[in-house]
C-alpha cells in the first residue's frame, strides 16, 4: 500500500523530475531579464503575480541603435503588445544533500549503487531536520496588451507546483534505516516469515513524527489582470491594477506535525494511481487520467508610485480558496509499529518509496466528500531608483501571509542591480535571503534581437550553485520567446 508519505515523496519527485528538466521558473523570483528585484520594473504579462499595477505603464520608445560619428541613430516604435511563449523555471533546494546528490535524485541515477549499513545511517543523519524544497512555475501562454488611455490589460496560464518535503530525526531513521532504527526494540516474525520490527513502547505519529512536513500543491492558474494610471503629472505617477484568477488543482497534499497535532490531508488526481487500502471516499474519481481534483478563484492587487528616477510597489498576492472535491481523504493519528523494511538502499526514491508502508498501514484514512484549502497569500514590497538608461537599482521583500501547502515558509528579502551595456543586452545580478534558500546569489541575462521585438534570456536563482557543492540551490529560469509588437 502506499501510504500518504509514500505520495508524498512520489509526486514530490516525479513533479520536481519532470518539470525541472523542461526548464521551469519560480513564481515569487526572478523572471527573465531580471534578478535581484522584480515589483517595480516588471511589465507587461510577466507583471501578474507579481504586481499588475505595472500594466498601466505607459509604453516607451525605445533606441536599439545608438548614433555614432557617422549615424544618426535609430528610434523605434514603443512596442504595445506582448506575446511570452514557453517562459519557465524551476528551483529546488536540499539542505541535507549536496548539489550533486540533488541532481543524482532528480536523474534517478545511482540505483545501482546499493547503501551499505553505514550508508543507510549517515543518510538518516543528514536528512534529521532537514529534506527537500521546490518551487516551479510554467508559463506556456501569457498575452498583453498596453496603451496611454485605456491602460494594460494581460491573460496568462501558468502551471504552479510547490512542495516541502523535511523530515525529522525519527522520520528520517525509520525512511533510511527501517526496521534496524532504534525506535523498534523488538523483532519477530510474520505469518510469512518476514523478520517484523516492534517497538515495546509504541508511540502515535503526533508525537513521533513531532516537525515533520510533507506538502505538495499543484495548480493551474487562469487569470486576467488589469492595470490603469490614476495620475500622471511632471514628477509623479500613480498606477493601480487587479488580477482575477481561476484555479484548477491536479494535486494536494498537507501533512504536518506540530506541537503534538496531526494534520494530515490530501487530494490527488488519479493519474498518480495512490492506493488508499481499504479506505474509501464519497469523492472518488476513477480512471487514470491527469483530471482536477478541486477548483477555486483568487485574486492579487497591488499599487505603484514612479516619483522623478523613484518607483515604489506594494501588492498583496493569491487572496482565496480552493475546495477540493476529488480524491480527498483525511488521516487521523496512530501508533506506530510493526515495519519490515530495512530502509532505503539508495536515494532512487521511485524504487525505494515503499519500502515505507510496513505491514499494513502508516495512517488510518477517512473519505471526504469536499476539503477547503486556503491560497498561499503573501505580500510583495519594491523599491527601485532608475540612474539612466543602463543602471537601475532595487530591493524586494516578499512576507508570507499563511502557511499552507504552496507558501513560501519563509519571508525573501532580495536586492539587486539590473545593467544594459548593450542596446540589446539586460544583464541582472542580487543578493538574497529567505525562502527556505538561506542566502543565494542571482544572475540574469536576456538578449534582444530584431530591435527588441524578440527577447529570449537565461537565469539562476543561485550563481554560486554552478561552482560550490555547500548548500546549493539548483536552479533555471529560461523564457525561449518574448514577442513585443
Amino acid at each position: 500500500m502506499k501510504s500518504l508519505l509514500h505520495a508524498v515523496v512520489y509526486c514530490t519527485l516525479l513533479l520536481a523530475r519532470v518539470t525541472l528538466l523542461a526548464q521551469s521558473e519560480a513564481s515569487d523570483y526572478a523572471r527573465i531579464g531580471h534578478a535581484g528585484f522584480l515589483s517595480t520594473v516588471v511589465t507587461d504579462y510577466q507583471c501578474v503575480g507579481i504586481n499588475p499595477a505595472n500594466l498601466g505603464f505607459v509604453p516607451q520608445r525605445d533606441v536599439y541603435s545608438f548614433s555614432t560619428p557617422l549615424t544618426s541613430g535609430s528610434e523605434y516604435s514603443r512596442k504595445t503588445f506582448s506575446v511570452g511563449l514557453g517562459e519557465g523555471g524551476a528551483s529546488i533546494r536540499s539542505d541535507a544533500l549536496s548539489k550533486s546528490g540533488m541532481i543524482d535524485i532528480l536523474l534517478q541515477r545511482g540505483s545501482a549503487v546499493k547503501f551499505t549499513e553505514e550508508d543507510k545511517r549517515e543518510a538518516a543523519r543528514v536528512f534529521a531536520g532537514k529534506g527537500l524544497r521546490f518551487n516551479i512555475d510554467i508559463m506556456p501562454f501569457a498575452i498583453a496588451y498596453q496603451h496611454e488611455t485605456v491602460g494594460g490589460i494581460a491573460m496568462s496560464v501558468r502551471e504552479r507546483i510547490n512542495g516541502t518535503f523535511v523530515l525529522n530525526e525519527q522520520a528520517a531513521k525509520l525512511m533510511f534505516q527501517g526496521r534496524h532504527s532504534d525506535y523498534f526494540d523488538s523483532t519477530a516474525l510474520n505469518w510469512r516469515g518476514d523478520t517484523i520490527g516492534y517497538a515495546r513502547n509504541p508511540q502515535p505519529f503526533s508525537k513521533l513524527f513531532d516537525g515533520t512536513i510533507l506538502s505538495m500543491s499543484w495548480l493551474r492558474e487562469y487569470a486576467v489582470s488589469y492595470g490603469l494610471q490614476l495620475y500622471s503629472d511632471d514628477n509623479l505617477a500613480l498606477y493601480m491594477g487587479v488580477s482575477p484568477k481561476i484555479f484548477q488543482s491536479y494535486a494536494y497534499l498537507e501533512a504536518r506535525v506540530s506541537a503534538g497535532n496531526l494534520l494530515a490531508q490530501s487530494a490527488l488526481s488519479p493519474y498518480f494511481a495512490i492506493n488508499y487500502g481499504k479506505a474509501t471516499t464519497p469523492s472518488a474519481i476513477g480512471g487514470t487520467a491527469l483530471v482536477p481534483i478541486g477548483t477555486g478563484y483568487g485574486l492579487d492587487a497591488g499599487i505603484t508610485v514612479q516619483y522623478h528616477e523613484w518607483t515604489f510597489s506594494g501588492s498583496v498576492i493569491d487572496i482565496g480558496t480552493i475546495t477540493y472535491n476529488g480524491n480527498v481523504f483525511a488521516a487521523s493519528d496512530t501508533v506506530l509499529n510493526g515495519l519490515g523494511s530495512e530502509g532505503f538502499d539508495s536515494y532512487n526514491l521511485f524504487e525505494e518509496a515503499p519500502k515505507i508502508t510496513g505491514e499494513g498501514q502508516y495512517f488510518r484514512w477517512n473519505g471526504l466528500l469536499s476539503a477547503k484549502a486556503d491560497l498561499p497569500i503573501r505580500l510583495r514590497f519594491g523599491s527601485s531608483w532608475q540612474q539612466n538608461k543602463r543602471w537601475t537599482y532595487g530591493i524586494d521583500c516578499i512576507i508570507a501571509l499563511n502557511d499552507v501547502a504552496g507558501s513560501l515558509q519563509q519571508n525573501l528579502f532580495s536586492g539587486g542591480v539590473d545593467w544594459r551595456p548593450k542596446d540589446w543586452l539586460n544583464v541582472g545580478m542580487g543578493i538574497a535571503h529567505g525562502a527556505s534558500m538561506g542566502t543565494t546569489i542571482p544572475m540574469s541575462a536576456m538578449f534582444s534581437v530584431f530591435h527588441g521585438r524578440w527577447q529570449l534570456g537565461v537565469s539562476t536563482l543561485d550563481i554560486r550553485s554552478l561552482f560550490t557543492d555547500r548548500d546549493p540551490v539548483v536552479s533555471a529560469v529560461f523564457g525561449v520567446a518574448r514577442i513585443r509588437l
